[in-house]
């Protein structure tokens, strides 16, 4: 492949990203880890590979984030499927570890103050 997105945000992701490719690809990293993240490496080609990594977050955030708010205010999209554990203020330490360490089915998390 010439490019390849990481998204998730997990080392497994990320090295399959390298293994797929080709001798001068691009990997592009928008995942945020929750853990060091490591550069194996085999997958990296042993740095023959003349491989490009670019980790960024996507252009444009701030507008297409004021626009996402927008469609949930007006009741356009409903977002609640996304939410599949609740915590209080107070356990947030326990909503990080359960989301770092993507438990019982985790997608999304929701703190209430």
């Amino acid at each position: 492949m010439d490019v390849a997105i990481e998204a998730l945000g997990t080392q497994a992701t990320f090295e399959a990203c390298l293994r797929v490719l080709r001798p001068g690809g691009t990997l592009s990293s928008l995942g945020v880890y929750s853990t060091d993240l490591k550069i194996p490496l085999g997958p990296f080609a042993a740095g023959l590979g003349d491989h490009k990594i670019i980790t960024t977050l996507c252009r444009g955030g701030k507008e297409r984030m004021r626009r996402l708010m927008s469609v949930i205010a007006t009741g356009r999209g409903d977002l609640k499927s996304l939410v599949t554990h609740r915590y209080s203020l107070e356990d947030v330490e326990a909503a990080y570890d359960l989301f770092a360490h993507q438990r019982d089915g985790v997608l999304k998390v929701a703190l209430t103050p």
